[in-house]
């Protein structure tokens, strides 16, 4: 059970005594380094946990920068975090002492408790939302293979992903895959061979899919054609390893075209019901696929990746004759889609041959460029 006073009055002399760790923490400093964004953390694997990128030094000043003493310790971190954020970090033998100021006031406070040289609990304070937390780090002798955050369980399992967190290392003790709390991967260390081995076999099984949910559209349609299959994305790792797929209405998009609706609601799979919405059912393959996005989400380029897959997928697809298929239009197209799709300016020809391409076209259904 945490002491809720002692941080309250540890918050308290944090407040008392700002200019004393301001000043203190800058009068030990030795060197600087600027970042485009949040590179450091005290806590464990921080990066792989969160699944998220380490911003890059950069020569140019930025808001966002660390400074160290002579024993290269980290002392100040600046905007990390929060704008106008100020975090001083002290060390003593046991424990580490992080208060976070925005313009001179405490926002929070962390306590890392150390043993046998190894940090054991991170207890924080959060005195702007008067909350107090904490997270244990479970080793196996040197080795981090746990963290464990109770203050997320509950008997909804809602939130069962982030309760704990594990760790697993090669043969050589690094680290090569970290898991959240339903074993799903959110950090993986694969070579590039591997990577370009995966991401084909993800594409074939993702082809295989589609064929079967675009089948399972004509059968529910009953007596309704389709025109396109939307392959919706947005800018969450889930939400590219296991998209939605949305079905659009001929019916809908004669009535569009009727009262001379622009490109954009033509193509805006939210016109059409969700009732007939699919998604990926094989659980294997999802988690292939899973391991490739979060491989490409350590990288600054994993939307680009995770949509140039989907797109080769997509164009696959519209290399397909669906003939046999009665409730797919001759026009019938699977694309991918996005918030704030640009139609107007060329993003479905990167889902679409040319010869399906110029069929649109020849039916006013994108522009003539």
């Amino acid at each position: 059970m945490l002491d809720k006073e002692y941080y309250l009055k540890l918050s308290k002399e944090a407040q008392d005594n700002y200019e004393f760790y301001k000043e203190e923490a800058e009068s030990s400093i030795c060197r600087r380094e600027y970042t485009i964004s949040k590179r450091y953390d005290i806590s464990p694997y921080w990066y792989g946990r969160q699944s998220t990128v380490p911003g890059e030094i950069t020569e140019e000043e930025t808001d966002s920068y660390y400074e160290f003493d002579n024993h290269d310790r980290l002392r100040i971190s600046a905007c990390d975090e929060l704008m106008d954020g100020y975090a001083y970090t002290v060390y003593e033998n046991n424990r580490i002492i992080t208060r976070l100021y925005v313009r001179g006031v405490l926002d929070s406070i962390k306590e890392y408790l150390i043993n046998d040289g190894f940090i054991k609990r991170c207890i924080e304070y959060s005195a702007r939302n008067d909350k107090l937390q904490y997270e244990d780090y479970i080793y196996e002798g040197e080795r981090l293979i746990q963290v464990y955050q109770p203050q997320y369980e509950s008997n909804s399992g809602y939130f069962d992903h982030l309760v704990r967190t594990y760790f697993e290392y090669d043969e050589k003790g690094i680290l090569s895959r970290v898991l959240d709390g339903t074993k799903g991967v959110i950090y993986v260390k694969m070579l590039a061979e591997e990577v370009a081995l995966l991401r084909e076999e993800v594409k074939k099984g993702l082809i295989a899919a589609l064929i079967e949910i675009i089948g399972n559209v004509s059968r529910v349609l009953v007596d309704r054609s389709s025109c396109f299959l939307a392959i919706f994305l947005h800018d969450e790792a889930h939400a590219v390893y296991s998209p939605m797929f949305q079905p659009g209405l001929q019916n809908i998009r004669d009535e569009q075209v009727d009262n001379k609706k622009d490109y954009e609601t033509i193509w805006n799979s939210g016109e059409h019901p969700v009732k007939y919405q699919q998604e990926l059912t094989d659980q294997e393959l999802i988690q292939k696929l899973r391991n490739l996005i979060m491989f490409w989400h350590n990288t600054d380029d994993w939307w680009e990746e995770g949509m140039k897959l989907w797109q080769e997928v997509a164009y696959s697809l519209n290399e397909t004759n669906w003939s046999d298929y009665s409730m797919l239009t001759e026009d019938f197209i699977v694309f991918v889609d996005r918030e704030g799709l640009d139609v107007t300016n060329g993003e479905l020809e990167k889902s679409i041959p040319l010869v399906k391409l110029e069929l649109l076209r020849s039916k006013g259904l994108v522009p003539v460029h």
